[in-house]
């Protein structure tokens, strides 16, 4: 079940992630259907850090609507019956689906009760193996160098990696001398035993956070521009390592 969980975390901000959405309302109705006939979690986030588990009960495609099932607690069923932005998420096959419904209402399916919402106006839905994140190592963190344009150099700790890209840790003063869209070419990636890796990347995503010792830092998302076959063979075998011990410490 932790591991159902973990899939059902929200993606990072990211504007790459654009490439994969979808509006078509035939298309997004096929894909509720999926999570309907796979009996699929959803995990839903809404309201200030609240958090429940449902499953997509039926999909009404002519009307754009769908019904989802009512959580265990009743608390949060009322929340959720006034919060006008709700993140899903599902990870249908491994397959990252999130969407944003607006604010539901009470219906009943099978005379039970249930939620009925409108279609998402669009919906992503990641089919790349490249968005399998993976936090780095807190003891030897790894990390990334570079150099912008201006000859200012930075060394930077990895917070999470994936065969698309990296996200690094920033100081607000570093964080203020970057910003989306800037290539860091050259970039030099060093990763314990899984060797170094030199790549061009670009800055996609910068946001606040708190790093998990509490402290107050940036993210900054990164794409990969020109990872050769065999760096990628590098970071997919030092992943699938970093998963493998992983899941040795959690059981």
């Amino acid at each position: 079940m932790d591991d159902e969980l973990t899939a059902l975390q929200q993606l990072p901000d990211d504007p790459d992630l654009a490439r994969y959405r979808m509006v078509n309302p035939l298309e997004i109705g096929s894909v509720l259907r999926q999570l309907l006939t796979r009996g699929d979690f959803v995990s839903m986030h809404f309201g200030r850090s609240q958090f429940m588990l449902t499953r997509v009960l039926q999909v009404d495609v002519p009307s754009r609507s769908f019904c989802f099932d009512w959580g265990g607690q009743e608390e949060l069923n009322r929340a959720l019956l006034v919060s006008d932005r709700n993140i899903c998420v599902a990870a249908p096959d491994g397959v990252k689906v999130q969407f944003v419904l607006g604010r539901p209402r009470e219906a009943r399916v099978d005379g039970r009760p249930a939620f009925i919402v409108g279609f998402p106006p669009d919906l992503i839905k990641l089919q790349r193996r490249e968005y399998f994140r993976i936090e780095t190592p807190l003891a030897h963190p790894f990390v990334c160098r570079f150099t912008l344009q201006d000859g200012q150099q930075f060394v930077m700790p990895l917070h999470d990696l994936s065969l698309g890209g990296l996200g690094l840790w920033a100081s607000t003063v570093e964080a203020q001398k970057l910003q989306c869209g800037v290539q860091l070419h050259d970039a030099v990636i060093e990763l314990g035993v899984g060797g170094v890796v030199q790549t061009d990347l670009e800055i996609c995503a910068l946001r606040s956070m708190t790093s998990r010792s509490g402290e107050a830092r940036f993210h900054v998302g990164c794409r990969f521009l020109s990872l050769t076959r065999g760096a990628e063979a590098s970071v997919q075998r030092l992943m699938a390592q970093l998963e493998r011990e992983r899941k040795a410490l959690t059981g």
